[in-house]
């Protein structure tokens, strides 16, 4: 998967980019890049955040808006970041064992983490909203706070599967919950394959 990062995000971060690489790491990185760009159900865009005084993430699927927030990331957790994003979707879905497995195909298939410049106006666009919708500096993620703790798990369900966000087809805007349309994308792929 390649996680396209905001300017800001790859300097805060310390992010090296595929060009900042030697060989063979950067023959590898250029094939995973040239291997899955275009495929928008492999791309995330990343934009950092800071909440608390705290480094996070907001990533956003650029098929499906479906978007995962890391709260509390440091610059060492970088290498981690793929595990805890598959961490947060096998949760939302894990009452749901089809579209588990179907998860666990899509990451086997896709076992490298790539970054590059966040270029996608559209994505652009939903992560700048996603700030605002949730209010300045991520001021609703005061709701999902109890006893002290952040409950990280409960506001990326909240997210994907009760909050509608807009998806524009064929010239028309609709409204979906990111969590069904990554699950109708995942379903097309997997099962268009097998038949």
């Amino acid at each position: 998967m390649i996680i396209y990062a905001t300017k800001k995000t790859i300097e805060r971060y310390k992010i090296k980019m595929p060009e900042d690489y030697s060989l063979p790491v950067k023959k590898s990185i250029d094939n995973v890049i040239a291997k899955e760009q275009g495929d928008r159900l492999l791309e995330w865009g990343a934009k950092l955040f800071y909440f608390n005084r705290r480094k996070c993430l907001e990533i956003a699927n650029f098929a499906s808006k479906f978007t995962i927030f890391l709260i509390d990331i440091k610059v060492g957790d970088l290498d981690n970041v793929g595990n805890l994003m598959a961490n947060y979707m096998i949760d939302i879905y894990k009452n749901d064992p089809e579209i588990v497995s179907l998860l666990e195909r899509f990451f086997n298939e896709q076992p490298f983490l790539v970054f590059s410049r966040l270029t996608d106006k559209s994505c652009i666009a939903h992560l700048n909203f996603v700030q605002y919708d949730f209010g300045e500096d991520f001021y609703g993620f005061y709701d999902f706070i109890e006893n002290g703790i952040f409950q990280t798990r409960k506001l990326n369900n909240y997210f994907n599967t009760e909050r509608l966000v807009t998806k524009s087809r064929e010239g028309k805007k609709e409204y979906i919950f990111p969590a069904e349309w990554f699950e109708k994308l995942l379903k097309e792929r997997y099962y268009k394959k097998t038949t």
